[in-house]
């Protein structure tokens, strides 16, 4: 099976991060909270795409800073994923989240109980 890249967006609010709650019919992880992001398109300059997909889920343009973390999984579907993390910053906008998600928070505390970013959480003490 192919590798899918997904790249996620630690977006930093002063010292909080903005995480989504993921729709109840998402097809993985539903009414778990999520950072932003999405998969790569083929062809598409990792940064850029990173960039695009937090302004399709949030209306907030940002700068991708740099990569901060990866991991990879396997779920149910057995197409195994890496996942990308980046550290971005907001540019401008207002955030207006997409039908993607139920609701957002900025939070300090990630809580990652039930979620794909469990091992993320655990290895970046964000819990």
């Amino acid at each position: 099976m192919r590798l899918r890249h997904i790249q996620k967006a630690l977006v930093k609010e002063g010292d909080k991060f903005l995480v989504l709650l993921r729709a109840k019919d998402a097809k993985h992880f539903p009414c778990c909270w999520d950072f932003p992001g999405g998969k790569l398109e083929e062809g598409e300059d990792p940064f850029a795409g990173i960039e695009r997909e937090v302004l399709e889920e949030t209306g907030l343009k940002v700068k991708a800073l740099q990569i901060v973390g990866t991991y990879h999984i396997t779920l149910e579907d057995k197409i195994p994923r890496r996942f990308i993390i980046y550290s971005a910053n907001t540019l401008s906008g207002n955030l207006k989240i997409s039908s993607e998600h139920s609701d957002f928070k900025c939070s300090r505390n990630i809580v990652c109980n039930s979620c794909e970013y469990k091992m993320f959480c655990n290895v970046y003490n964000m819990e």
